[in-house]
């Protein structure tokens, strides 16, 4: 019955989410070059009402600076329904995608049905998936269709090992984010330990390499360099307050801190009656743009720390977390803005791995009561950084 309550509230929180964000930032990058693309033309059209945010200008063309899987993916619906097709679709395909990954996978473990979907909500409803998932900027919706691809590539290995199938997927995320290529080194990992033959991995390289090289065309085409994205020419890179951390470099071992601090430390902001005192006004607390620690949107992942256990993955996981994370965490700009630190997603299905061993066999009143508070959280503060709280009917 809690499950079946809690699962409402979140239904009726991401509709509710949904429709708030689309009034304020109604973004629609990622349709107007599914449009290009069927037009044959990989930039974007300079016209009037464009979005600027998260856009390249490069030889006075404009650019999203993405792989092009999203906007593919977009292609065939624009093609029937035009450029007002909503983009969040993409995020919201990405929820439904990775709840049944994430259920699949808790059944590989031997989680009951119930445990497994209970856990399939917390991935959805109690982590930066779902803010990522409901708030229409390109970014976001780009960065978490590459969640789903990696579950199923995990789903795969951890069940049939079909190594074509694995690649592919892969492949696809690569399109999607260039950082998620790093994800190959935990099938490496477990071919060094034995658990993947060379032929298999050989197999699996096949659809990534292609797909590497069709992003290494595509940028080309674009930036006239394999390796060159776009995020250099970023039209906004200049703007405050990111233009102060670009002071440190747009990489640079400087940013791991603030970076860390968003990820584990940074705390709700309170909401002050008079500015310089001390006094809290209703609803009291707000995320900061700059980020939110993973404990309060996930307090879940507070078991890693408290009753961590490792498994025959556990190592491959660990170094797989840690070679992702590495260019995210020295990445000038923090996430900026975002309800908890968004980044996380890229490196989001390898950590839900590594707790799986925290909470085996089965979910307790402790694990239910986690989730649950992470969930209420997560739906209620998603868009507190634009002072907006709907399901507290506060829209101001």
């Amino acid at each position: 019955m809690l499950f079946l309550l809690l699962f409402g509230v979140t239904l009726f929180a991401t509709v509710l989410l949904i429709q708030t964000s689309l009034k304020i930032n109604n973004d629609n990058s990622l349709v107007l070059l599914a449009n290009q693309f069927m037009h044959k033309h990989i930039s974007l059209e300079a016209v009037q009402g464009m979005p600027l945010g998260d856009i390249s200008k490069f030889n006075g063309k404009f650019y999203l600076y993405f792989g092009p899987f999203a906007s593919m993916v977009l292609a065939p619906f624009v093609f029937f329904f035009g450029t007002t097709f909503p983009q969040v679709t993409i995020g919201i395909v990405s929820m439904l995608l990775s709840f049944i990954a994430i259920y699949r996978l808790a059944t590989v473990y031997k989680f009951k049905r119930i445990d497994s979907l209970w856990l399939a909500l917390f991935f959805v409803f109690s982590t930066v998936v779902f803010s990522a998932s409901v708030i229409n900027i390109t970014a976001y919706q780009v960065e978490v269709l590459g969640v789903p691809l990696m579950l199923f590539a995990l789903l795969e290995y951890l069940t049939k090992k079909r190594s074509l199938l694995i690649g592919i997927f892969v492949g696809l995320a690569l399109l999607t984010r260039a950082t998620l290529a790093l994800g190959v080194l935990f099938f490496i990992l477990e071919w060094i330990q034995k658990r993947y033959s060379f032929k298999q991995l050989l197999i699996m390289a096949i659809p990534i390499v292609f797909c590497g090289s069709l992003l290494g065309v595509y940028n080309v085409a674009r930036f006239h360099s394999i390796f060159e994205t776009g995020y250099l020419y970023n039209i906004t890179l200049n703007n405050y307050p990111l233009s102060l951390n670009l002071r440190d470099g747009y990489m640079s071992l400087s940013h791991i801190p603030g970076n860390l601090y968003s990820f584990l430390f940074m705390p709700p902001e309170p909401i002050l009656k008079i500015k310089d005192g001390f006094v809290l006004t209703y609803p009291y607390l707000k995320v900061n743009p700059w980020g939110l620690a993973i404990w309060y949107t996930s307090p879940l992942f507070l078991l890693l720390l408290t009753q961590f256990k490792k498994n025959k993955y556990t190592l491959s996981l660990l170094l797989t977390i840690l070679c992702i994370s590495l260019p995210l965490f020295t990445y000038y700009s923090v996430g900026f803005a975002q309800c908890g630190y968004r980044y996380a997603l890229d490196f989001l299905p390898f950590l839900f791995l590594l707790l799986i061993p925290c909470i085996q066999p089965t979910l307790g009143k402790k694990e239910i009561t986690l989730i649950t508070l992470g969930v209420l959280f997560t739906c209620i503060f998603t868009l507190s950084s634009w002072g907006l709280y709907p399901l507290l009917g506060i829209y101001s």
